[in-house]
């Protein structure tokens, strides 16, 4: 990347004029080089000495910087090596070797080197923020990806081509390339072009770059650019040719020129610019009212800063740092500000290596940046970003696999999944579980993440996938812990409100849903754990039921064939499983295989659902069928039966009413909060809900009332989450009693009591 020659040690910015100097020893020369920060030429010299003494210690250390300062991080890694092992007391060492090495996306043995610089420095943020990166780059790179990128076709050379523009149906951009110069337009040290601005058009592809303006460019550094939308006004960075002594140092400035005709005239230099320090990298907000840039001026957080100023009639207010939310002691550069979020590129946050793009809100006050993450950003430098549309735009950068230094990327943006989190608790014997290991898989049984419980058996997964079904499993070899461990989600407070669904030995099942919803949800009582539990009956059989009395023992078994569930038949082959979850496939097996033994699976009340299939391997398979088929046998807490069918009632007796009111009580509000678990857990099933009530009053009253009651019913379920295409509502006022209002022509309070009542019946979803 050729923005080295331009990035000062400390993060300057600046441009070094070619000084000859008197050769009094290589050592020296090397040195003086290196003191002006011509590195290039330092490096040249530090060779030589090398080849007379090469363990010099001074010579090492100062190439390895050298080679730091100019983007090569092969070589800076390489040199590094060796000053850390001939100069272990010295700190720096460590912090630059690790930097080096995640250039080189090398991040385990870059942490290995960050500690050793804390064990050393310990009150150190940035080596703080460089220790987090590596954790925070293991974590990113598991997660979907934002961004698809290319390389630009027909537009890079093989040298610096950076911070593109979309502009009059082409790419304005920066380049170092040698169209048309005269032979003084080459950099001192690196023999090549000073940087100029050029313009390709674009049809199918783009056209060879040209020289965008003789008026812009000059015969020394010329960018990056900014224009207005009006497109009549640039603001670009240029370097003015100037020597006055071996010690001048030429900063970059900001100038600005406004379109006449068909060509950039009134070039006049920004008011802030100062010879003591450099102004660059100038953008112009949409609305012409704000000018971001870079500064090293007196008074920033470190390096180059990020600046702001605001129009003020003709004049633009003094330059105000947009503070340690963007800025850090490092360097912040290349500013890009669209539709209130700036973007910009750091070293100093927690990135990838060099420089990263990172993007911040304005509504936010500058704080919280976000890391655009890979693969736009990446172990090398990523800067010079522009939107071309909300979604699809073009970057810089020096990564492996490109033309030249620097090349011009495109990027496409695409919006990620919705995330959300959830937190749990893992008990034992009613006893929160410490230290535990707790996984957590995908649907296809992938390790995601792994998470270790605290003192209080609690614990925390975030950025899952909304509506995504995860497993839980429970790192541990104690069989009887694993049968016997529960597993609750909690809500915000880390209040248990569900349990989840066991599905094996350490194994629960769960769909990641809005974290505020566990906040809606009552908190669980012991009792409710058997809410979401299904009860299965079975009988095994030769030719009729009945006909086999051996007493076997029957196992449920998961998909990996491990035993979930154990229970024994009678003596008349029945057998009965409880609390499994409702949600599964279920697979039995006879501890003592007989293949001419068969399998019903009955309600409790001993009729058939189903025969159960038996399977090549011995085992017999039973699947919960669609609700039209099936029914699923929920208990409540206490442990009244409901039966959800296709076409059959279940009633939640306890949703009973005031006399003449409508209102949902307390109690009704707990039973209608089951039936809404119910169907989150469900979500193939529908409602329809259907209210009623006693003799009393007239008929067009009580329909009144009746309706009155369904409405409110649905609009309590409506206001836990639960969509309205799921529910159908009904009233029918006294014609459906389901107890005699009236005992021999004598009022009846309780028959009444019990007809005042909201009904439900479960529906299979189209």
């Amino acid at each position: 990347m050729r923005i080295e020659r331009i990035i000062k040690s400390g993060g300057l910015l600046f441009i070094v004029l070619g000084i000859q100097v008197s050769l009094f020893g290589q050592l020296k020369t090397a040195n003086k080089y290196f003191e002006q920060e011509n590195f290039g030429d330092a490096i040249a010299y530090y060779e030589k000495v090398l080849k007379k003494n090469s363990n010099d210690q001074e010579a090492i250390q100062n190439i390895a910087f050298s080679y730091r300062k100019l983007k090569d991080y092969e070589n800076a890694e390489r040199y590094y090596a060796r000053a850390v092992e001939l100069n272990p007391e010295e700190s720096s060492n460590y912090l630059y070797y690790g930097q080096s090495l995640k250039n080189n996306n090398k991040v385990s043995q870059a942490k290995t080197q960050f500690e050793k610089f804390m064990a050393k420095n310990p009150g150190s943020l940035f080596g703080k923020i460089m220790l987090q990166s590596c954790g925070d780059i293991k974590e990113w790179e598991a997660e979907e990806k934002a961004f698809e990128v290319e390389l630009v076709q027909n537009i890079n050379s093989k040298n610096a081509d950076f911070c593109p523009l979309y502009f009059d149906d082409g790419l304005i951009f920066v380049s170092e390339r040698g169209f048309d110069l005269v032979n003084e337009n080459n950099y001192s040290f690196s023999n090549t072009p000073y940087l100029s601005i050029f313009h390709a058009k674009k049809e199918k592809d783009f056209d060879k770059p040209k020289r965008f303006s003789s008026q812009l460019n000059s015969l020394y550094h010329d960018g990056p650019v900014t224009i207005s939308s009006d497109n009549k006004t640039i603001y670009f960075t240029r370097v003015v040719k100037k020597e006055q002594g071996k010690n001048f140092i030429n900063r970059l400035k900001i100038y600005q020129a406004t379109l006449d005709g068909n060509k950039w005239k009134n070039i006049t230099p920004f008011e802030y610019n100062s010879n003591d320090y450099s102004v660059t990298h100038p953008w112009i907000s949409e609305d012409g009212k704000q000018l971001f840039f870079a500064s090293d001026m007196p008074g920033g957080m470190g390096g180059m800063d990020i600046y702001v100023c605001t129009l003020q009639g003709e004049s633009w207010s003094k330059p105000q740092n947009l503070g340690k939310g963007v800025n850090t002691e490092q360097n912040e550069v290349f500013p890009y500000f669209r539709k209130g979020t700036l973007y910009f590129s750091s070293d100093g946050h927690s990135g990838y290596g060099g420089l990263d793009v990172y993007s911040v809100n304005q509504s936010d006050k500058w704080q919280n940046p976000v890391n655009l993450k890979s693969p736009l950003n990446s172990p090398k430098d990523d800067f010079g970003i522009f939107y071309t549309d909300d979604e699809n735009g073009y970057f810089s950068s020096n990564r492996e696999g490109g033309v030249g230094s620097d090349d011009i990327y495109s990027f496409k943006w695409h919006s990620l999944g919705p995330k959300t989190e959830m937190s749990g608790l893992l008990e034992y014997e009613k006893l929160g579980v410490a230290g535990a290991t707790i996984n957590l898989l995908d649907e296809d049984d992938n390790i995601v993440a792994s998470i270790q419980t605290d003192e209080n058996g609690k614990f925390k997964f975030d950025k899952l996938d909304l509506e995504k079904d995860y497993m839980l499993a429970i790192s541990a070899e104690d069989d009887s812990f694993l049968e016997n461990a529960k597993l609750y989600l909690t809500n915000s407070n880390g209040q248990k409100v569900l349990m989840a669904n066991k599905v094996g030995k350490g194994k629960f099942k769960f769909q990641a849903l809005p974290y505020a919803y566990y906040d809606d949800l009552e908190l669980l009582v012991e009792e409710d754990e058997s809410l979401f539990t299904v009860s299965v009956f079975g009988q095994i059989y030769q030719k009729l039921p009945g006909d086999y009395n051996g007493g076997m023992e029957v196992w449920v078994v998961n998909d990996e064939g491990k035993i979930v569930g154990k229970a024994r038949a009678d003596k008349n082959g029945k057998f009965h499983f409880d609390k499994l979850s409702p949600d599964e496939e279920y697979l039995f097996m006879l501890a003592e295989d007989d293949e001419t033994l068969n399998m019903i699976i009955v309600d409790e009340n001993g009729n058939v659902l189903e025969s159960a299939k038996r399977l090549i391997d011995g085992k017999y398979k039973y699947v919960r069928l669609d609700s039209d088929k099936n029914v699923i046998t929920l208990i409540n807490e206490v442990d009244e039966v409901i039966k959800i069918a296709e076409d059959e009632n279940f009633i939640i007796s306890k949703i009973l009413y005031e006399y003449r009111s409508a209102e949902i009580n307390e109690q009704a509000a707990k039973e209608l909060d089951k039936l809404v678990l119910i169907m989150k857990k469900n979500k193939d099933i529908g409602v329809k809900l259907s209210s009623h009530t006693d003799s009393k009053g007239s008929d067009s009253y009580n329909l009144e009332l009746s309706e009155l009651r369904a409405q409110k019913a649905m609009e309590y379920v409506l206001s836990k989450g639960i969509t309205a295409d799921r529910i159908e509502v009904k009233g029918y006022g006294e014609i459906m009693p389901i107890a005699p209002n009236e005992i021999n022509g004598k009022d009846n309070p309780e028959g009444r009591a019990k007809n005042r009542r909201t009904e439900f019946k479960v529906v299979k979803l189209k």
